[in-house]
């Protein structure tokens, strides 16, 4: 019994000493930052705003790309109410666009694609289905430190060999993967991400197929998670 005790408490022990270097490295796990190379586009996924279109922004004026594709997103269904009631504000990808075209980038350069996406997988269907149509080869996938390895992961599945994916977390994002668990909100999005992880590792990664030159397209989109919901009566859960 003494043994067994030790061992317990030697074990908490270590687990105390090293808590901080697992948590740092599960942090540092989230974020796939590549090295920005020539592409065909910036694409700038729905969801935060501004840090994601000012590192798209910072890209384009570094010359890697001549084209920023801004994702529209699925509208909150706040916007949405308001809009039955006449109240006009801007969405987050018109903020975006704005701010592009406040910083120098030609409109003419911007396009806006998409709009009814509730996930970051329907989200990629749409943009890599655009981007296929356009001949893209290369782009830069620009989105938060936190939600970049999994949209990596979403969008390298379902491009396979055809688009190169580079994935660059915007250097604007406030985002700490060194200390997150010392803010509440960093602490909820590593947790959240987490579970989306593992649903994509053990479930999404097995049943999506990736999308190819000779219209896999339509299997893809037949087979995600949100067209699979749709079959099941079941709502999907935003993701961003």
């Amino acid at each position: 019994m003494r043994r067994a005790l030790v061992v317990v408490l030697a074990a908490l022990a270590l687990g105390y000493l090293v808590r901080e270097p697992l948590l740092e490295a599960m942090g540092q796990y989230l974020v796939d930052a590549g090295e920005p190379a020539a592409a065909d586009a910036i694409v700038v996924l729905a969801g935060s705003v501004p840090d994601r279109i000012l590192e798209a922004v910072a890209l384009y004026k570094e010359g890697v790309a001549s084209r920023i594709i801004n994702s529209r997103g699925q509208a909150p269904s706040g916007f949405r109410q308001l809009q039955s009631m006449g109240v006009k504000i801007p969405q987050s990808h018109e903020l975006n666009r704005s701010v592009a075209e406040q910083l120098g980038v030609p409109g003419d350069a911007i396009t806006d694609i998409g709009g009814s996406e509730g996930s970051t997988y329907d989200e990629a269907l749409t943009i890599l289905r655009y981007a296929r149509d356009q001949g893209y080869r290369v782009v830069l996938l620009v989105t938060s430190k936190y939600h970049s390895r999994r949209a990596a992961l979403i969008y390298r599945h379902l491009a396979g060999p055809d688009i190169r994916i580079i994935s660059c977390p915007s250097r604007y994002d406030n985002f700490q993967a060194q200390r997150w668990w010392h803010n509440r909100t960093f602490r909820r999005r590593v947790i959240i991400e987490y579970q989306k992880l593992l649903a994509f590792e053990l479930l999404d990664r097995w049943r999506i197929e990736p999308m190819t030159a000779r219209g896999a397209q339509r299997s893809a989109v037949s087979r995600s998670p949100s067209a699979l919901m749709r079959r099941w009566s079941l709502k999907p859960t935003v993701e961003s």
